[in-house]
């Protein structure tokens, strides 16, 4: 039963029978005074000095949620607990010590890694929580790291991820740039994708690899997610035995790879001659499990050519889910027409426990004495 909720002195519950705006101006009656009241004593005397001079005092989530200085606010709850004490000056600088703060921070900071091909601009973006954290190898669209790209990232990161996206044509355009969503920016990143050898993007998913899994906040296990471009990109960079999980979302070109027994010069290029679909058998044998995430009304990887896909993960035994959504090309970007919250929330939560479940604790082994199983099974 909702009741609406007045000050104590008035308080008389009664069922709801109201619009939504009844509530909405009950919890304002009750809240702002509340709340006026904390900040009118926070600024009295010196209760504003001491948040800040004697910052030792409160807990380091605290200082975090108040300052505001080197990370931005994923999400917070307050719960207050009810403990008494004294009064005047430290009963403010109490409460506040006395809240419990969920709030998972990041911070954001760049770095060069060398690559064989040149030094390889990369932003990384971790907890700002001590401690150590499961890796993500976050590849972008053919834009490079663009506003979207950065605030995927920041999701993943938001989730107790240290993520680090690099720029994927580092050896052709300035460190740090990105291309625009329109027309002359899809044709430069279509040009310089296919330009490039399949190596080259191999050694750039190693360098990364290995700077993510010696980066001190992270565990050294290590994922790849990635968009567009960036999914092929993740999907490859799965075939790296040190990455146990990918989530791969459109990835562009993989079925129009090589044909079985054709091994082209330097892995070939993105298109018709790339040897990635070839090399799909040796994710059964590196016990890799891939994210599989499509757009039904993608015009780039057509029915048949997720068929394509999905027979070759099948007939290798590979460890995969398969998911088709009625969504276009780049649903997930959260800029233009074809972006779709929804699906992105969804896609989202599906990568996050992907990741959880094998980069942190991993696959449960099912006892072999279990009936009707074998020491291979595993549990989730």
């Amino acid at each position: 039963r909702l009741t609406t909720h007045t000050p104590l002195h008035r308080r008389s519950p009664a069922p709801f029978a109201g619009s939504l705006s009844t509530v909405a101006m009950s919890v304002v009656q009750t809240c702002v005074p509340a709340c006026t009241k904390l900040v009118r004593a926070c600024s009295q005397s010196h209760h504003r000095q001491a948040l800040h001079s004697n910052r030792e005092r409160l807990p380091s989530k605290v200082q975090q949620f108040a300052s505001f200085q080197k990370c931005s606010l994923a999400g917070a709850r307050l719960v207050p607990r009810t403990r008494a004490r004294g009064a005047g000056a430290e009963r403010s600088v109490d409460r506040l010590r006395n809240l419990q703060v969920r709030a998972l921070t990041i911070e954001e900071q760049v770095v060069t890694i060398q690559t064989k091909t040149g030094p390889m601009h990369t932003l990384v973006l971790k907890p700002t929580a001590p401690g150590k954290y499961p890796g993500v190898v976050f590849y972008s669209e053919i834009f490079q790291v663009t506003g979207p790209i950065r605030r995927s990232a920041a999701m993943m990161a938001c989730h107790g991820f240290v993520v680090i996206v690099p720029d994927i044509y580092h050896e052709d355009e300035a460190p740090g740039s990105h291309l625009d969503y329109d027309g002359p920016g899809a044709d430069r990143g279509n040009a310089l994708k296919i330009a490039k050898n399949m190596h080259d993007y191999d050694s750039d998913a190693e360098a990364a690899i290995q700077f993510l899994k010696s980066h001190q906040a992270c565990t050294g296990k290590v994922g790849t997610m990635g968009f567009c471009i960036g999914g092929h990109l993740a999907f490859r960079a799965a075939l790296h035995p040190d990455v146990v999980a990918a989530a791969v979302f459109y990835p562009t070109d993989i079925h129009k790879g090589s044909p079985k027994g054709l091994t082209p010069a330097g892995g070939g290029r993105m298109g018709f001659t790339c040897d990635t679909l070839k090399r799909v058998p040796e994710f059964a044998e590196d016990g890799t499990e891939l994210l599989m995430i499509f757009g039904r009304q993608d015009p780039h990887i057509d029915r048949p050519g997720r068929k394509r896909i999905l027979n070759s993960l099948m007939d290798a035994d590979v460890p995969f889910t398969w998911h088709e959504f009625n969504g276009q090309h780049a649903f997930m970007r959260d800029e233009g027409y074809r972006y779709d919250g929804e699906l992105a929330i969804e896609c989202y939560t599906k990568s996050v426990n992907l990741f959880r479940r094998k980069l942190n604790v991993g696959d449960l082994p099912v006892p072999s004495s279990s009936v009707g199983t074998t020491s291979l099974e595993s549990r989730h």
